[in-house]
């Protein structure tokens, strides 16, 4: 089902030969030949995607009175022959133009027996669009801005009254006020037709956005914007508008991890952020996760001694989706200043900060801390930890109370991790130390005992519970 679309009427370049020409900003070369007189008419044209300056391929090009819809090419372009003289118009399609509630058509333009038409449709520029969408920008606001529409993914029917926001943090470093770090939120509500438009936003941008209903949330998705005056991203959230949040489903996805510069991509283990689905891939580097909630969402992959990558995904019922991921090899690099006060303010925003300042049973580690350790394994860093110890399996380290229980078999002094938020399902014991690497992590949080916040807090075990804040979560305050 296609989203309600409005008509856009657009500026297009027209060539047509040999009658009725209608004189455009470029000219086709003479022809060698004379053609054979048929008496049909041709209609060839590319679309371009100026707001991404690119063309647009897979676009549905439609026209008045044909039945047949043509789809662009990979540059592109379409063309239909044979068609009867008379009065055509042609429109376009594509969920770009869905997300931005727009489409091109041409103005009806009229063909003789034996010609041949070659048109030009373009999407408007940032520039364009956001004069269209925005309204007057006040003084000191950026000139970008996000739009887009929040779709229930199994129907694609509009979800009206969701709020929908925008996250980051802006860093100033001077000698006057030295590191200051200041939160951003933007918010809008979708209307009846879904759509949102958040305006004013600074160009250079890394931030997430996020689609909210009732206690229904999609993941925070991850975007940036370039560094032109006004950039533009057209961003589409799905969003199953339920009661309460689904962890499990019937959506699907598969793909593919590819590890740089090694001979094999096996052993990789990705997950979707937020629930319990987890897969490795094989040899290949392939991997499939099935039963998954439907909506907009983020897979996370990990491998010992690559950076960690993460990847939107929408997934739905009606299509499974596919990915495909590059984990980079990992270096550790001693990060800036810059990064080091970004990295601080995130730790504000979830929650790790006040926990620290408000103690209780807690023991934490923070970023400094954690650098003078040099830690690579993530072993190396909870050994240090009082209260815990580290043996091995005979495969990997596993991290036990002191007290003699280990986190293998549960009971009242198991061990549990909590990744970025989201608790560690653990495919054997000690794999969390074989795909976070101890470089990565940027805070820890331990607790042992009463005192163990409550999001924390799983079934009737009292558990030792290890909070681990790595740099994906905590980079730029998404």
């Amino acid at each position: 089902m296609r989203p309600t679309r409005s008509l856009r009427l657009l500026a297009l370049i027209a060539l047509v030969a040999p009658s009725g020409r209608l004189v455009g900003q470029q000219q086709t070369p003479a022809p060698t030949a004379t053609p054979e007189k048929t008496g049909k008419v041709e209609i060839s044209g590319v679309v371009v995607d100026s707001l991404h300056g690119r063309l647009l391929a897979g676009a549905e090009v439609v026209i008045e009175g044909v039945k047949e819809i043509l789809i662009t090419d990979s540059v592109g372009s379409f063309r239909i022959r044979g068609l009867p003289p008379g009065t055509y118009q042609v429109g376009v399609f594509h969920p770009v133009l869905d997300t931005l509630g727009t489409s091109l058509a041409t103005r009806p333009f009229r063909l003789g027996p034996d010609s041949t038409t070659f048109l030009v449709l373009a999407v408007p520029s940032a520039a364009t669009i956001i004069r269209d969408a925005c309204p007057a920008q006040k003084a000191g606001q950026g000139r970008s801005a996000v739009i887009g529409r929040v779709n229930d993914p199994e129907t694609l029917q509009p979800v009206p009254g969701a709020e929908v926001s925008i996250a980051w943090t802006e860093i100033e470093v001077s000698k006057q006020v030295g590191i200051k770090r200041t939160p951003h939120l933007a918010r809008d509500t979708t209307n009846a037709a879904g759509a949102f438009r958040i305006c004013g936003l600074p160009s250079s941008l890394q931030a997430t956005v996020q689609a909210r209903k009732g206690s229904v949330a999609t993941a925070e998705v991850p975007f940036s914007l370039g560094d032109r005056e006004s950039e533009l991203l057209a961003r589409s959230l799905l969003l199953s508008p339920g009661a309460t949040p689904a962890t499990a489903g019937r959506a699907s996805v598969s793909g593919k991890v590819v590890l740089q510069g090694s001979s094999t991509n096996a052993g990789s283990r990705v997950e979707l952020v937020g629930t319990e689905a987890v897969a490795m891939t094989n040899e290949a580097g392939e991997f499939s996760m099935s039963n998954l909630p439907s909506g907009s969402h983020v897979l996370l992959a990990r491998h010992l001694g690559y950076g960690a990558a993460t990847t939107p995904v929408d997934l739905n019922t009606r299509e499974p989706q596919k990915v495909t991921i590059t984990l980079p090899k990992y270096v550790a690099v001693m990060d800036p200043v810059l990064v080091t006060a970004r990295r601080n303010a995130a730790l504000d925003r979830v929650g790790f900060s006040q926990r620290r300042r408000s103690a209780g049973s807690g023991y934490f580690l923070g970023p400094d801390q954690l650098l003078k350790m040099h830690a690579h394994r993530l072993t190396d860093i909870l050994r240090r930890v009082p209260g815990l110890t580290v043996s091995s399996n005979g495969f990997d380290e596993v991290v036990m109370s002191s007290r003699g229980a280990s986190s293998i078999g549960g009971g009242a002094d198991c061990v549990q991790f909590y990744v970025d938020d989201a608790p560690w399902l653990a495919l054997e014991p000690g794999d969390i130390n074989t795909f976070v690497n101890g470089n990565e992590v940027v805070a820890v949080e331990v607790y042992q005992g009463p005192g163990i916040p409550a999001q924390y807090v799983r079934g009737m075990d009292a558990c030792i519970t290890i909070v681990l804040w790595t740099r994906f979560k905590i980079r730029d305050l998404r």
